[in-house]
């Protein structure tokens, strides 16, 4: 697994470096930055598979450039290792791509954890941004309102589809789960986010836990 590390402060791309080395021979750490716009030329030109990148860069920060990064180079993954989820623009980020956001005070297990999810098409939020998402309401408002929109335009199917895509599952484990083809997996969820109006998998799952199709804690 090829890890680019963006970072404002080079002293902490060094740690990080030093610890994702540590996770195991399938992790190479490929290059670092402490600048936004030079981590987008990074990621186009090494094209890692994870980005771990803080969201305090030099030159652009770390919405924008998870935005660029995803714009020129899709199949990477994003994953924000950040000082605050309630001072920083965690809902931006998903926004913007990432699929995952940790914290600087996360353990290293939960790092290792936090980019294996990342990698494999899945979203991992730690327990303190999950609980930021709520408290902004992001996911908790007008619950009721979106239950009834899911419901209204969504297939049974397609709602179960929802809900497994939701707690993190990707199209090949929703494929087993409910006995279709990964294709068909696919073929739903972009019925989905066509009719939810939506074009990112942390939207989908904002949806998902408003309608209370998931017991996703958070």
């Amino acid at each position: 697994m090829r890890i680019l590390i963006l970072n404002y402060e080079r002293v902490v791309i060094e740690a990080l470096t030093a610890l994702v080395e540590t996770m195991g021979n399938d992790f190479t750490v490929v290059g670092g930055s402490d600048s936004g716009l030079e981590g987008v030329e990074l990621a186009r030109r090494l094209t890692p598979d994870v980005v771990l990148s803080g969201m305090k860069l030099r030159e652009l920060n770390g919405v924008d450039t998870t935005r660029r990064i995803m714009d020129e180079v899709p199949d990477t993954k994003v994953l924000i290792l950040a000082s605050d989820p309630k001072s920083e623009p965690l809902t931006e980020a998903l926004e913007a791509g990432a699929l995952g956001y940790i914290t600087r005070h996360s353990e290293a297990a939960e790092l290792e954890t936090a980019v294996r999810t990342v990698y494999s098409g899945k979203v991992y939020l730690c327990p303190e941004s999950a609980s930021v998402l709520v408290e902004t309401k992001v996911l908790a408002e007008d619950s009721e309102e979106e239950a009834d929109v899911v419901f209204s335009v969504l297939t049974p199917r397609e709602r179960e589809v929802l809900q497994l895509l939701a707690e993190g599952n990707g199209s090949k484990e929703v494929a087993d789960r409910l006995n279709i083809s990964p294709k068909t997996v696919d073929t739903h969820r972009s019925n989905i986010m066509q009719k939810l109006e939506t074009d990112s998998l942390a939207d989908l799952v904002k949806h998902a836990i408003r309608a209370g199709l998931t017991d996703l804690k958070i």
